[in-house]
């Protein structure tokens, strides 16, 4: 178990250093090149880039439809990632009701004995429902391959870049990529078409953030013991103020730019459907558990 939490944070660490390089705001203005490349550049930007050209290029070297099958690509990739989250969610909620039992059993108790006893019979709650809590760290994974794909969408149309010509279609349904919107728009032409997408950008993240917290039905069946705590719902709270923060922060991008409002619209699109499935795939998973005694639900403890 040492020995796992040192591997997973060398790798956080290393992720991290990824992040810092990756989010660096005076490469957004430079194009994708060899000659100006970075360590990030070689192990992800590039790679990305090459993907989006490849497609770009087979599509007459369209802009448009290079960015829908990269994000599908890209997303589809890091799939394994994200059920793997899911998975532990799922985990979480099912061992919730024997977790709250065990806080109130040790309520009040602060004694250095009932404290390791609690964490004692913690641990074997987790390790009866197969609980990882290094998985919560999986989600971070992710975030380096997005930001790639990101930067790849800002850098690859700029003039000088090694793919420039593979993009050089930016016109996709009547939109231009290569546009930006302006609450001005009836003194520039074509830029209500950006505030319509970064219009879009915000419902749809708001959709998906609203479909990420909304406890499925057959989770609501599960047991539970108590009130929530002040710092329970505290934390919802911010969580709450977080989400609004981050679809506030998008949809301000997006007006700067049609070709990353475009490409949050394909995401979180993918990102939505990607969400149903693996509800799906998860109310089977409680059933499952539940059939082999694993799941507490109120219908069990009325009978």
């Amino acid at each position: 178990m040492k020995n796992k939490k040192k591997i997973l944070t060398l790798l956080m660490v290393f992720v991290l250093l990824l992040m810092l390089t990756g989010c660096s705001g005076k490469r957004m203005t430079m194009p994708i090149s060899f000659d100006n490349a970075n360590f990030f550049d070689y192990i992800l930007v590039i790679p990305v880039a090459w993907i989006m050209q490849l497609f770009s290029g087979l599509t007459g070297n369209n802009f448009g439809f290079g960015i829908i099958i990269t994000t599908i690509i890209i997303r589809t990739i890091a799939w394994p990632i994200y059920a793997k989250s899911n998975d532990l969610s799922l985990k979480m909620s099912i061992a919730q009701p024997e977790i709250a039992r065990l806080q109130a059993k040790y309520a009040g108790r602060d004694d250095m004995e009932s404290k390791q006893r609690m964490q004692m019979e913690m641990q074997q709650i987790y390790k009866k429902h197969n609980i990882n809590l290094l998985g919560c760290f999986l989600p971070f994974l992710q975030m380096p391959i997005f930001i790639a794909v990101y930067q790849v969408v800002q850098r690859i149309h700029l003039a000088g870049g090694k793919w420039t010509d593979k993009v050089a279609n930016k016109n996709f349904l009547g939109i231009d990529l290569d546009g930006k919107g302006n609450f001005l728009f009836w003194k520039e032409k074509g830029s209500w078409v950006g505030l319509v997408l970064a219009l879009i950008v915000g419902v749809t993240m708001f959709l998906l953030n609203w479909l990420a917290t909304k406890k499925p039905s057959y989770q609501k069946q599960t047991g539970s013991h108590g009130v929530q705590s002040d710092e329970a719902m505290q934390s919802q709270k911010m969580m709450k103020y977080m989400q609004i923060f981050m679809v506030i922060m998008m949809v301000t991008f997006s007006i700067n730019s049609n070709s990353l409002a475009f490409y949050w619209i394909v995401g979180n699109i993918y990102s939505i459907g990607q969400n149903l499935v693996n509800r799906k795939i998860s109310e089977k998973k409680y059933y499952k558990l539940r059939n082999k005694d694993l799941v507490v639900t109120n219908y069990d403890k009325k009978n």
